[in-house]
């Protein structure tokens, strides 16, 4: 049933909010790509960009770190979910907490805590000698890059084949072993074929994420020799001459790499599921050393690294009394510092971002709900929405750069805090959408129309039916979106103004420049903050 409280006006209002924020910006690359006369622009356009060395060597780095990544990914989280659902551990709540903690560490911070790590005069340097030195070497290679990354992605391939695997009825394992099949044979004929759909679904959805990293090549990358689309971009907009049509180019084949890699994988993920019994398994501890060398790896070593290096006046130095200070936590919060003006620009910038697309993402949900009666305009709105899922971060700054700053644009938004705001909401929409989606399901169309039948008005069954039902979810949307802005880097790297500075740009920058003291107390604040903030609204969520 169509959603009654929803002026057509708004819901024809969220065609134009989402053309100006994805069909426009991505129009300009495409037309800059291949029209580089095109306001103004000099430099290469794409016939040039493919005969370009530079093209096919990112091409080629993109696509082998991308393919690394996802076996490895793979590989952790089919061996991690199989662990979890065959032989569960005791206390599941805190093993699946601990197995998805990754996930609190954007890449780019996985890739710095590891080279904390393995640099030379790290921190294996100084636990275990020269005998580090082989890792250390490791890292900086393309499988080093791979894996950090899998580290990192892991968890999400971890919970979709969890899933998979607990949908997976027992009865007909248990008949094929009844009849006389072999464990490998009853694998391959049963149980891989019902995991198949998830599995290439995990397979497809880790190889766009790798596919479209910048934070891991942006760190590692420059020192193992590995040039990959997404810092080829920013390259062509950061490093002078500045090349806008060359960008626009290199942005337009990984738009179209991550496009094909994601239209399968939508499909996919509307296959419908059942839910069959499944015998109950008693927990055991048999499972407990794979966990906790995944945990290890993946959560206690970086963030343990990059809580360390926070409290350490130097790295080298080593862990001694008279080395630890608290003075990196004071110049990040101290008065007018740098550090705390990124900050508060941080808060304040994920803060409009997530009230804009909880209000975006209530129109743009409710004027979906009227596909039944035009369902065509509907479906293709649900794919504009859902389309900055597919984008790399890059190709959103790009195309912001070559819309909001076009001399033929009046509008004075590129150069101020704005502009990152338009970036966040861009990335973020799609997860506040789908947030709304269900907030607006939960509500249901019979209360509101038993409000109508009474006598409520539109703004009357808004605000005191479907608002407080919905709720919950919005609350849920709100932090999602709040923290990914928080963590957010190549459109800040790409957008930010001059003189202006957020959370993930500070941490980088002082990264690069040598003090990644400061930079650490930054991630610790902001990596424990929006972990706390998921937290509770995970709570309320779970309450509600």
């Amino acid at each position: 049933m169509p959603v009654r409280w929803l002026p057509r006006p708004l819901g024809l209002g969220s065609w134009f909010v989402l053309g100006i924020l994805v069909a426009a910006p991505l129009a300009q690359i495409l037309l800059i790509a291949f029209v580089p006369a095109f306001g103004g622009a000099d430099g290469t356009g794409m016939s040039a960009a493919l005969r370009t060395h530079d093209l096919w060597n990112a091409l080629g780095g993109t696509l082998a770190l991308a393919f690394l990544t996802m076996c490895m990914t793979l590989a952790l989280g089919w061996a991690l979910a199989a662990l979890m659902v065959e032989t569960p551990l005791p206390v599941a709540p805190l093993w699946e907490a601990l197995l998805l903690a990754p996930f609190l560490l954007p890449p780019y911070l996985t890739g710095i805590a590891w080279s904390l790590l393995l640099q030379p005069g790290g921190y294996f340097t100084q636990w275990f000698g020269a005998a580090s030195a082989p890792l250390g070497q490791a890292l900086y290679t393309l499988p080093g890059m791979a894996w950090v990354m899998a580290l990192h992605l892991a968890p999400l391939a971890y919970l979709m084949l969890r899933a998979a695997l607990l949908q997976r009825a027992d009865s007909p394992r248990l008949a094929a072993r009844v009849h006389g099949a072999g464990r490998l044979r009853s694998w391959l004929q049963i149980e891989l074929p019902a995991v198949a759909p998830a599995l290439a679904g995990a397979a497809l959805l880790i190889f766009l994420a790798a596919s479209e990293e910048y934070g891991v090549p942006a760190v590692i990358g420059s020192y193992a020799g590995v040039s990959v689309l997404a810092t080829a971009v920013e390259e062509s907009v950061s490093v002078w001459p500045v090349d806008l049509p060359k960008a626009a180019s290199l942005g337009v084949i990984l738009c179209l790499l991550a496009l094909l890699v994601w239209l399968p994988y939508r499909r996919l993920s509307r296959v419908p599921t059942d839910s069959p019994q499944q015998r109950p398994r008693p927990a055991r501890w048999s499972a407990l050393l794979p966990v906790l060398v995944f945990v290890l790896l993946a959560d206690v070593l970086p963030i343990g690294a990059i809580l360390l290096t926070s409290l350490l006046r130097a790295v080298t130095n080593g862990i001694t009394t008279t080395n630890l200070t608290l003075a990196h936590y004071a110049d990040v919060l101290g008065a007018n510092s740098v550090g705390l003006q990124a900050l508060r620009t941080s808060l304040w910038l994920s803060l409009f971002t997530a009230l804009a697309a909880l209000a975006l993402g209530l129109i743009v949900a409710g004027a979906l709900l009227r596909r039944k009666a035009v369902p065509t305009p509907s479906r293709a709105l649900d794919l504009l929405a859902s389309l900055p899922t597919a984008l790399p971060g890059v190709v959103v700054a790009v195309g912001l750069i070559l819309f909001w700053n076009a001399p033929w644009n009046p509008l004075g938004i590129y150069g101020t805090p704005l502009i990152l705001v338009i970036s966040y909401l861009t990335v973020t929409f799609p997860y506040a959408l789908r947030y709304a989606q269900v907030g607006l399901a939960a509500s249901g169309a019979q209360l509101e129309f038993a409000a109508s039948v009474h006598g409520a008005g539109a703004v009357g069954r808004f605000l005191r039916v479907t608002l407080p039902l919905a709720m919950p979810a919005l609350a849920g949307a709100a932090s999602v979106v709040f923290a990914l802005s928080m963590r957010e880097l190549v459109t800040s790297v790409m957008l930010q103004p001059p003189g202006t500075q957020v959370i993930s740009t500070y941490i980088m920058n002082q990264f690069l420049q040598g003090d990644v003291g400061d930079g650490m107390a930054m991630a610790v604040i902001g990596v424990f903050s929006s972990a706390a903030l998921l937290g509770l609204a995970r709570l309320r969520l779970g309450r509600a």
